[in-house]
């Protein structure tokens, strides 16, 4: 292992272990959710960027242009692109909901409740096990006594029960002639949190927490405002030491656009530098064609015309275009069910004859835009 990346495996495991150590802190509760929170999530982008050095391009590792390393948006992101780390949607999603949690904690203030607490430290103790083991070989109890471990004096709850229960109090705190709508939003702001285990893509900020709160002083319901949350559940398996907790969307929703904002109260908003992450080298290599025969096969199904495919930024005369995991799911999916023989004969961009003669495989998007 990379002398840097034993370095960054070192510190993940010791901020692991305040975050226990936080978390089972029996004096006093001031500052517990704050430090285990901060804690948690350090180790959770330590580990991410000690897999990356290791398995990745070092030079990812770094923003040329802030001159510092990645953020852990990022670093989600060329995760879920490694052929070693393999880093899934829905892992990602309970890294970036504790980040998210993290963040409003540490910036503001939310309300974490004891259950949703609990889930994720245990969600991020099995996580972190899980990835040590399909990448480094090791398990997580090589490097903490038998004795470490979250602990709580309450039963583990089901995930979806604790969200209606943190809905619920938020509505009764913002209810009218009371003095509490600093702590509802508080509640609204570890909610919004966990929209990212349905989109690890998804940020927030005051205004999708105010627009929250406005549409339950309305009356609307949790599915009505919050209906990613619906999805979210979560797998508990063994117990004691060998508990494991796995947080999961079990089926997807379809992002929604909306010109008007007040037409949702969850706006979903996206860092295009991390949600489109993909260079056309990369994307070429995770799609396993060569870049000739990607142009090809973007003509085919229609890439450049996907805003959620690909998107382009223009710095004066020049541009530069990203492209994002959706565009390696369609690429993929085109060649399982396509000839590439014969797409790059339809395709060539060299090709420099008649365009008549149109490909014969299923999805283009050529062939259907003409009979349009």
């Amino acid at each position: 292992m990379r002398r840097e990346a034993k370095i960054l495996k070192l510190k993940s495991i010791i901020s692991l272990k305040r975050s226990i150590e936080s978390f089972n802190q029996v004096d006093s509760d001031e500052g517990r959710v704050t430090w285990t929170l901060m804690s948690i999530q350090h180790s959770l982008e330590m580990l991410m960027k000690c897999l990356l050095l290791e398995f990745g391009n070092p030079s990812k590792l770094f923003d040329r242009e802030r001159n510092r390393s990645q953020s852990l948006r990022k670093c989600l992101g060329l995760a879920r692109i490694n052929k070693t780390i393999k880093l899934t949607p829905d892992e990602a999603g309970i890294i970036a909901a504790i980040d998210e949690m993290r963040d409003a904690e540490q910036h503001w203030h939310n309300y974490v409740s004891e259950g949703i607490l609990y889930h994720h430290l245990r969600a991020a103790v099995t996580l972190i096990d899980d990835l040590m083991q399909r990448c480094l070989r090791e398990r997580l109890a090589d490097h903490l006594p038998a004795r470490v471990l979250p602990i709580s004096t309450e039963p583990l709850k089901d995930l979806q029960v604790l969200v209606d229960s943190e809905f619920s109090q938020a509505q009764k705190l913002l209810e009218p002639g009371k003095r509490t709508t600093p702590e509802g939003k508080a509640r609204i702001r570890t909610l919004l949190a966990l929209h990212s285990h349905a989109d690890p893509d998804y940020d927030f900020g005051e205004k999708e927490v105010e627009q929250v709160a406005q549409a339950i002083k309305a009356g609307k319901g949790r599915t009505e405002i919050l209906p990613a949350l619906t999805d979210i559940n979560s797998v508990v398996t063994g117990e004691g030491l060998n508990l494991n907790v796995r947080i999961s969307k079990s089926q997807g929703l379809e992002v929604r656009y909306v010109n008007d904002p007040q037409q949702a109260a969850g706006i979903r908003k996206v860092d295009l530098r991390d949600h489109f992450s993909i260079s056309y080298k990369d994307l070429a290599e995770k799609v396993g064609v060569t870049t000739m025969r990607l142009s090809a096969l973007k003509a085919h199904v229609g890439l450049d015309s996907d805003p959620e495919c690909q998107h382009v930024w223009n710095f004066g005369k020049m541009q530069h275009v990203g492209y994002s995991q959706k565009a390696v799911k369609v690429l993929r999916e085109a060649l399982t069910k396509s000839d590439m023989a014969n797409i790059w004969e339809a395709h060539n961009p060299m090709w420099k004859g008649s365009r008549d003669k149109l490909c014969t495989q299923p999805g283009c998007f050529t062939r259907n835009k003409k009979k349009g």
